[in-house]
């Protein structure tokens, strides 16, 4: 009796028991509703402190402000809190209008050996003054003043702006060093055009970017979900960490293989414009503009027995897809033959540093000397450059150059010298903390002629992206 009791009491349980299909449908429920909770609690977290991996315009563009010939220059005696994907840094301005590590006057003057250097963001450095090269360099060299003039999407035409600007300002320097980017040839390409032959420049109206579902959503996860970043941020750090070279965090695609970055080893897109091609110029051209430009800043300077000096160095794309004797560092190595005092590159040190990765971990040079997700350098890969350019200045330290009588009669007069330059044009100053917002909006007419129906297509005003995201 018993035993039968047993047996219809076990019957009756696996009548009961929910088959495979239902358990494995209460696990699909299960997990969903653990996902949109933890979506939830994480977009209210991130919405509540803050703490968005994407800057806004206003953390991206401090101390900014509208100039009569480089559209954009850094405003003097100004400081501000600056933000580069989820980090926030101190970035301060001299009275030359150049970053510096404190705000301070800089007289027109020095007793020491100065050196203007010139550059784009890697220069200007999207981080904190110690973590950059021109900063660390001035650490290392407190017998000379460096000062730094890089700036956030600049190219030769704005090197050349920049090094003027400082010269009709009557200050006086012994040497300018050129960090030529990879970016400049697509910058002078398709970004900067000449207004007249002042040397004043302006920038595309429109600049279109490449938008795919996958960059669409990496970016959403990157703007509104901390949590969820972190999570997704791991895992990719794994992959690069074994050698699988593709982080594409919505800004115009994979930063291992840009179009941006992919002209000195590959066939890139050149009917395109700004920033998915080359159009209207195209690499060659964009290549010769940046010639003419760095021509006449070393004609400039040879004027006043100021010498000019060119570093180069690589984006991740080059240390994968290319050598140590790029077409970046034959094109500027042959340029500076008869022309320039020091010609720098970093390439063999960066693919040196590469060639150390264990096997188990073929990417983590990358890990190392950039920033996760981005073409810029990080703290230790702004150290590589600085050692590379510190043992060049050390070879064949910087001295005093001899002015010319006609550098006398500038100087004597730096005021009315800017006024003239600047003369018909109005400048137009924003607040210190950066440019007001600019809000992206599609460009269907653009898309139907240069796209199809499967790429995304976005514009967004000079102002709003340029800077943003490449230098």
């Amino acid at each position: 009796m018993q035993m039968l009791l047993t047996f219809h009491t076990l019957q009756a349980a696996n009548a009961q028991a929910p088959g495979l299909g239902k358990k494995l449908l209460l696990l699909l429920f299960s997990v969903l509703f653990c996902v949109i909770v933890f979506v939830g609690l994480d977009a209210a977290y991130s919405f509540l402190f803050r703490k968005s991996a994407v800057p806004t315009p206003g953390e991206l563009f401090g101390c900014l402000g509208r100039d009569p010939l480089r559209v954009l220059a850094l405003q003097p005696y100004c400081s501000c809190t600056r933000a580069w994907g989820r980090e926030r840094y101190s970035l301060n301005v001299n009275s030359q209008g150049f970053r510096d590590e404190k705000v301070r006057d800089v007289p027109l003057t020095d007793p020491r050996p100065r050196i203007l250097m010139l550059g784009d963001s890697f220069t200007e450095s999207m981080g904190p003054w110690n973590e950059s090269f021109v900063g660390q360099i001035a650490a290392k060299f407190p017998q000379y003043e460096i000062l730094n003039g890089g700036v956030g999407g600049y190219s030769p035409s704005n090197y050349l702006n920049t090094a003027r600007i400082a010269l009709r300002s009557g200050l006086d320097f012994d040497e300018a060093i050129v960090f030529i980017d990879i970016s400049d040839v697509q910058d002078e390409a398709g970004l900067v055009r000449d207004i007249d032959d002042s040397g004043a420049v302006a920038l595309a109206k429109y600049q279109y970017h490449y938008r795919s579902w996958y960059s669409n959503l990496r970016l959403f996860v990157s703007k509104y979900l901390v949590l969820a970043n972190y999570i997704w941020e791991v895992a990719e750090r794994i992959f690069v960490g074994f050698g699988y070279y593709h982080l594409d965090h919505g800004f115009n695609g994979n930063v291992f293989d840009l179009e941006r970055s992919g002209w000195t080893y590959r066939k890139v897109v050149e009917d395109r414009p700004f920033e998915l091609g080359f159009a209207p110029l195209g690499v060659d051209a964009g290549i010769a503009k940046e010639k003419h430009k760095m021509d006449l800043l070393w004609q400039d300077l040879a004027k006043r027995n100021i010498p000019v000096s060119v570093v180069v160095y690589p984006w991740p794309a080059q240390l994968i897809y290319d050598n140590v004797d790029s077409r970046q560092v034959r094109i500027w190595r042959e340029w500076c033959e008869g022309k320039c005092k020091r010609f720098i590159t970093a390439f063999p040190a960066f693919f040196a540093i590469k060639e150390q990765c264990p096997r188990w971990q073929p990417g983590c040079w990358y890990l190392r000397d950039w920033v996760f997700g981005d073409i810029h350098l990080s703290a230790t890969g702004n150290g590589i450059v600085a050692g590379v350019v510190s043992r060049n200045l050390q070879a064949v330290p910087p001295v005093k150059h001899q002015p010319r009588a006609s550098e006398e009669n500038t100087a004597a007069r730096p005021e009315r010298m800017l006024v003239a330059m600047m003369k018909d044009r109005q400048t137009t100053h924003l607040a210190p903390h950066g440019i007001p917002p600019l809000f992206p909006h599609t460009d269907e007419r653009m898309a139907d002629k240069y796209g199809n129906k499967d790429e995304k297509w976005q514009t967004i005003h000079p102002r709003a992206f340029s800077i943003k995201v490449y230098s």
